[in-house]
């Protein structure tokens, strides 16, 4: 919420590189401050008019709206109010403006608007940057984090002294803000997972976590989840059981006919139904579907008995043409929850019908009246026979998983991933007939098929460097050279998450504004290095500056400040000892907290991303010249540790989060 005791605003000189206006309910400026780079403001009290809007659009109609709607209401109805407010203005001279809404509260109501603009740098890269896809493999990558946050926070409530589990929301919750600011689609996201963290803060000052504090937290987490599915491109992205009936409607062609043949006690369509029912279970797997990959094993056990003796058994024929069957279950199933407005809350219910019907005994026919809006399912669900029982089973053990993203994918990345898997399976075939082969090489060559160049994630840092120089009034621009470097997909996820937040702190805490930089004899502009290098079974990154170094005198005074270090210790302790602190979870030098640092989480974060991968971050400095940060992790990605808690996902069971491929990690140290 907009600050009145806010001091940069007593300054008039707000540290937005843009203009704050305050707008009362009639569409009046009551307040206006222009910073750096700010649009052209008119001496006008109408906020079109000040800001040179045309009143007759879309966009003014939204702003009408939001003004009636919001001023003097509750302050707690803002999430609501604001959730269609316009997140970029055209004006009548062409120019694109980005603006953010923010409510101005006295007392418990809402009494103005405070809106926030900027025109220039930001415009050109939400441009850029709103592309479905690349919208889609951010939210992607924050439901993954908000996955994990959730098992923290559920590990949490049983152990309220696991400070592990309080460092990790905060590094998830940093990690969301920073990947999503300054992404027009994306500003609410980052703008609550940056008030996700203000709900957090009171943990990492107590010893244990009170109820009401987790219940705080666990709204944010859920607003913010909401936020993120909200963002995702309808219409341009899948999910789970999208890209499962993609994969699976040609191959089910070929099972009915391999049926059909099989009927007829002809065996020559072995091969091509165990090929079919491949593909499924990969797809199932990929999907999680864990009762669809079950029914995906009875029936190729089945087809491997018909192609050992060429018995056709009615048995066999069932379990082959169950498959069939259950997949069209899934999918009318699919199709009417999508339809049903109360299709989420009946996803939810499902889990625990199915685990509590099981514990007592009871009938699935039960349920029936329960499902009144979901046809196919109410059928499934009244039939006794035990194959209908069985599909009626897997249905409500896989329903919840059907609606969860899909991995942005275009169609040659899910060609190759179909020829991969067939590579695979051929491999296995292979070291079945010469068990005694040395397929090692071989092996390795087709698992690194998989693997993905790096120079896209080149791309979406330079944007990064961009966007938030510009919102921070610098100018820095970002030199990344990867070259034709690739690792495994987790790896490049994980390298993109490190490589965040060392660009952020780098354009906040290490480079210059323009007017220090000339007055200490620099360009005026900053520049990031940022290489990547391969080397034995490696890979080193390294993030370099040329900003003003790191502050060692404040890392003292900060040390003895937070009790991390006496003042005799500060005394001996050397240069790399001081920069070893700025990896200590919540140690910032920052003066105060900002929307962009200072709750000293990023550069935590950078090491136990490193290290979770059997990898090293170090930093080094040097003052006046800049800062250089150097990971080195393994490029073979570790076998993730066995979990010592579960983490349970928004299904309900231990699985990890497949958007994101992040293992379900212990949480205690």
């Amino acid at each position: 919420m907009f600050d009145l005791a806010d001091p940069s605003r007593a300054r008039g000189e707000p540290t937005f590189p843009g203009v704050i206006l305050e707008i009362d309910a009639t569409g009046q400026v009551v307040h206006s401050w222009r910073g750096r780079a700010a649009p052209p403001l008119a001496a006008h009290a109408d906020v079109f008019a000040a800001l040179d809007l045309d009143d007759t659009t879309i966009a003014a109609a939204q702003i009408h709206f939001l003004l009636a709607s919001a001023i003097g209401a509750s302050a707690d109805d803002w999430a609501v109010v604001a959730g269609d407010a316009p997140s970029a203005l055209v004006r009548r001279d062409g120019q694109t403006l980005s603006v953010g809404w923010e409510p101005v509260v006295e007392g418990d109501a809402i009494a103005r608007v405070a809106l926030f603009a900027m025109i220039g740098a930001a415009p050109r890269g939400a441009i850029e940057i709103d592309d479905p896809a690349e919208i889609n493999r951010m939210c992607v990558d924050a439901l993954g984090l908000l996955d994990d946050c959730d098992a923290a926070l559920q590990h949490l409530a049983g152990d309220p002294t696991a400070r592990y589990c309080v460092h990790r929301i905060f590094r998830n919750l940093h990690t969301i803000k920073g990947a999503t600011r300054g992404t027009a689609a994306l500003q609410k996201i980052s703008n609550l997972a940056h008030q996700a963290e203000d709900a957090t803060e009171i943990l990492r000052h107590s010893e244990d976590a009170a109820a009401q504090v987790l219940s705080e937290i666990r709204d944010a987490l859920r607003a913010l989840r909401v936020a993120v599915g909200a963002a995702r491109p309808r219409g341009e992205v899948d999910d789970a059981m999208t890209e499962l009936l993609v994969e699976c409607r040609p191959v089910l062609v070929d099972l009915q006919l391999a049926v059909n043949r099989f009927t007829d006690y002809d065996v020559s369509a072995v091969d091509i139904a165990k090929r079919g029912v491949e593909r499924i279970r990969a797809a199932s797997e990929r999907a999680e579907m864990r009762s669809l990959l079950a029914q995906c094993e009875v029936t190729a056990r089945a087809i491997d008995h018909i192609a050992a003796g060429g018995d056709v058994s009615p048995a066999a024929l069932d379990d082959i043409v169950a498959l069939d069957r259950q997949i069209e279950l899934y999918a009318a199933v699919y199709r009417e929850l999508a339809a049903a407005d109360n299709g989420p809350s009946l996803l939810l219910a499902m889990a625990s019908w199915k685990g509590s019907l099981e514990d007592r005994g009871g009938s699935f026919a039960s349920l029936a009246s329960l499902v009144a809006g979901v046809p196919s399912l109410r059928e499934a669900l009244a039939d006794p026979t035990p194959l209908a029982v069985r599909r009626a089973r897997a249905v409500l053990a896989d329903a919840p998983a059907m609606f969860e993203p899909g991995r942005p994918r275009d169609e040659a990345a899910i060609r190759f991933e179909r020829v991969h898997s067939e590579l695979q399976s051929a491999l296995v075939a292979l070291e079945r007939a010469a068990p005694a082969a040395p397929l090692g090489e071989l092996r390795a060559i087709i698992e690194r098929l998989s693997w993905i160049p790096l120079a896209g994630l080149g791309r979406r840092l330079i944007r990064m460097t961009r966007l938030l120089a510009a919102e921070l009034g610098k100018e820095v621009t970002a030199d990344v050279g990867f070259g034709d470097l690739t690792a495994a997909p987790e790896l490049a996820r994980v390298l993109g998450e490190i490589l965040v937040h060392a660009i952020r702190n780098a354009i906040d805490h290490g480079i210059e504004p323009a007017a220090e930089r000339l007055a200490a004899g620099k360009p005026a502009a900053g520049v990031i290095h940022v290489a990547a290098y391969a080397m034995t079974g490696r890979v080193l990154v390294t993030v370099r500056d040329d900003g003003r170094g790191v502050a060692l005198d404040r890392v003292r005074r900060q040390a003895i400040s937070r009790g991390l270090r006496t003042a005799s210790d500060v005394a001996l302790a050397t240069d790399a000892d001081l920069l070893e602190l700025l990896f200590h979870p919540g140690f910032s030098t920052a003066a105060a907290v900002t929307s962009v640092s200072g709750r000293g989480v990023g550069m935590d974060v950078i090491r136990s991303l490193a290290q979770e991968r059997g990898g090293t971050a170090v930093l080094s400095s040097s003052p006046g010249r800049g800062t250089e940060l150097t990971i080195d992790v393994p490029l073979e990605v570790p076998e993730p540790p066995v979990a010592a808690s579960p983490g349970e996902s928004r299904g309900g069971s231990t699985r990890r989060s497949r958007t994101s491929n992040r293992p379900t990690l212990p949480y205690s140290r």
